[in-house]
């Protein structure tokens, strides 16, 4: 597979796609958020077996990517969401392919990560979505081919993970 340094912009009322600057770094297995009128390419690896922790910021003011603050762990094949203003980084997997349980959350104001609560389990390739201020994470690969049912739950104001009701069959 090609690793890419490139990114398009979308246009729903042109219904059309266009090139914006490139990034400054090629990534492969990496997550994206939109924070705070910018869009972030957050860690993946500049080549299939690579993993990297650095951060770089979209601005569509300006037209150009500039680097932010790195996260605390490198990683690849992670989820990323945003509550309140803040990006979340989540799981993933490292170097050795390893499933993380690691959870980082960027502060855009202060340009700067921290650590928060891990995982009850760690993994890679899985979902997350942000909904009424918790972020809810599903499925994923825990290790060689073994797809989650686990779903869990994580309140950011309490820093705690719950277990939810697990999902009938494993994915990715």
């Amino acid at each position: 597979r090609e690793c890419l340094s490139t990114a398009d912009v979308y246009d729903p009322q042109a219904d059309s796609w266009q090139l914006v600057a490139d990034m400054a770094t090629e990534r492969v297995g990496l997550a994206a958020a939109a924070a705070g009128g910018k869009i972030y390419a957050i860690g993946g690896g500049e080549y299939a077996s690579a993993v990297m922790a650095t951060v770089e910021a979209f601005d569509p003011q300006l037209g150009a990517w500039a680097a932010v603050a790195s996260m605390s762990v490198d990683r690849k094949f992670h989820a990323a969401v945003v509550v309140d203003g803040k990006i979340y980084a989540i799981g993933g997997c490292d170097y050795d392919a390893e499933p993380l349980d690691l959870v980082d959350v960027y502060d855009p104001q202060a340009d700067s990560w921290q650590q928060v609560a891990p995982m009850p389990q760690a993994r890679s390739r899985h979902s997350a979505t942000a909904l009424g201020g918790n972020i809810y994470v599903s499925g994923g690969c825990t290790g060689d081919e073994d797809y989650t049912t686990n779903v869990v739950v994580f309140d950011p104001q309490a820093n705690t993970w719950t277990e939810l009701a697990s999902m009938g069959t494993g994915r990715m």
